[in-house]
């Protein structure tokens, strides 16, 4: 049977799977490895092979630059749509890339290491945010790890994907107006809210930090999938000053690590926080999300846009905790 639940933030709805003998070997999904002989994140790295092991120091590459071409296809002329380019190319694709020889997955990277990732992307953030662009154009930053090869990962090499994109992409724009609805509804947040609630049921709950919430969304649009929402409410994950990002890391490293539980499977890791330049204070949390890629998407899926999901979230939070917990032992 299919339980329908509506995700409380977007209004999306979801299919939970939820009379089913779960098999947990129907959700142990290798990642598949990058084939080839030679990294050329490797290659490219000017420090010496000697001092690859020492070195934490994370390099900027720029990939492309004007990466989005955005085109208008409403167009009508005469009765009939016609293609028009509507702006000129812009916006930006980098990489921020681990030293030398570190083919490592986020969750096992060295702390510093890790670390110095996550400050390197909110630096790199700033950066991006600064840079000029028209009055009138919108720009979002989005954050993507990508491990393994049914994830999208091009490359072995612990790396973190940059997006400056001139336009807030549609899932954004809907927690943006999902969280001002629910504020102007409650006079709280809404992303709050579910960090507290989901603490105190304890059903969905993966890992309570002190900065930090761990749990698997009721309404989950894929198996496994889990929210990372800190405890300090703020719109901007660029605000973060170094202890927070020390905390983030510890934390994130940690849930990364949980999914051992499914052997060592693919996964998106991704960042959602406030567009550049838009002041959403009160109205929108910054939050990490992982999606494990468990699964090929199916028919129902795509002739519906209704999200199947396999796994019921109280059965994922419940296989996770208890891995996180054979590992404190």
């Amino acid at each position: 049977m299919f339980e329908l639940r509506r995700d409380p933030v977007t209004g999306w709805w979801s299919a939970i799977v939820t009379d089913r003998t779960f098999e947990h070997a129907s959700f142990v999904v290798q990642a598949t490895p990058i084939e080839g002989t030679h990294c050329r994140h490797c290659d490219d790295d000017p420090t010496p092979s000697a001092d690859a092991a020492e070195e934490t120091a994370i390099r900027r590459v720029t990939l492309r630059q004007d990466a989005f071409h955005r085109i208008d296809t409403g167009q009508e002329r005469t009765g009939q749509l016609s293609v028009e380019q509507a702006m000129a190319a812009s916006g930006s694709w980098e990489i921020l890339v681990a030293p030398r020889e570190h083919h490592e997955r986020l969750a096992d990277a060295p702390p510093r290491l890790a670390v110095n990732l996550l400050r390197a992307l909110r630096d790199t953030m700033r950066e991006m945010a600064a840079e000029p662009r028209p009055d009138d154009e919108p720009r979002y930053i989005q954050a993507v790890q990508s491990y393994g090869m049914q994830a999208g990962s091009r490359s072995s090499h612990l790396n973190m994907e940059l997006y400056s994109i001139p336009q807030v992409p549609h899932w954004v724009a809907e927690e943006i107006g999902g969280g001002a609805r629910y504020v102007i509804k409650t006079r709280s947040c809404v992303w709050c809210s579910l960090a507290r609630s989901e603490e105190e049921s304890g059903e969905r709950l993966v890992l309570a930090e002190e900065r930090f919430v761990v749990f698997a969304p009721a309404a989950s649009r894929s198996a496994f999938e889990l929210m990372i929402v800190p405890r300090a409410h703020a719109a901007d994950f660029t605000t973060l000053d170094d202890d927070d990002i020390a905390a983030a890391t510890a934390t994130l490293q940690r849930t990364l690590g949980a999914l051992d539980a499914l052997g060592d499977p693919p996964y998106n890791l991704f960042l959602h926080t406030a567009p550049v330049g838009e002041r959403l204070d009160e109205t929108f949390h910054w939050h990490w999300e992982v999606h494990p890629r468990l699964r090929v998407i199916a028919g129902l899926e795509r002739a519906t846009a209704l999200a199947v999901n396999p796994a019921a979230p109280e059965y994922a939070a419940g296989l996770l905790r208890e891995h996180l917990g054979k590992g404190s032992v």
